[in-house]
């Protein structure tokens, strides 16, 4: 008969050399602690670690969240996690970055080129650790909704380039294929 073991916030866990860091734990010189509390997953197969909450829903590796950009750097673009796609409400807020070369299949310069301040996108989440690190380079992923930089006019989506009408300007952005204001 198996026994559940319960951990908490900043509870030791093991080591790099012994498992991979997962979902609810995060690494420190080489140590791996838990970021939340919950039922300790050990899978031995896998050699991973992680942590299981039946009271909080966080994002996953390979979970769509939903985000709003709230920060930007010339590389990358600070991201609030609001949503996951196909799951219930989050239970707090949940930080990511978007790294420039996490935006498209092709070179891209700057991070500016494919999103910018109070976008809302949908992106990949590629690790298990806040802050998460997204990926926006499928098809369905990138901008599903923004404003225009100059005047805050909403953007529409107009033979494959965001334009503002009331500007009559179009804005550089990686669009997904799901953008909601279309022409």
């Amino acid at each position: 008969m198996s026994k559940t073991k319960i951990v908490t916030p900043g509870e030791k866990l093991g080591v790099i050399e012994e498992y991979i860091p997962g979902n609810g734990t995060y690494e420190e010189d080489g140590k791996i602690f838990s970021s939340m509390a919950g039922e300790l997953d050990l899978d031995a197969k896998n050699r991973t670690v992680s942590i299981v909450s039946k009271k909080t829903l966080i994002p996953e590796i390979g979970d769509v969240v939903e985000g709003i950009v709230v920060g930007m750097k010339e590389d990358v673009a600070l991201v609030k996690i609001v949503g996951i796609k196909g799951k219930r409400p989050l239970t707090g807020d949940f930080s990511a970055q978007l790294h420039v070369s996490q935006v498209s299949k092709e070179y891209t310069k700057s991070i500016f080129d494919a999103v910018n301040l109070n976008d809302r996108i949908l992106a990949k989440v590629t690790t298990g650790w806040i802050p998460y690190q997204l990926s926006i380079v499928d098809d369905e992923l990138g901008v599903v909704y923004a404003t225009c930089t100059k005047c805050g006019w909403e953007l529409v989506l107009r033979k494959g380039k965001l334009y503002c009408t009331n500007d009559n300007i179009s804005e550089r952005k990686k669009i997904s294929s799901l953008y909601l204001l279309k022409e």
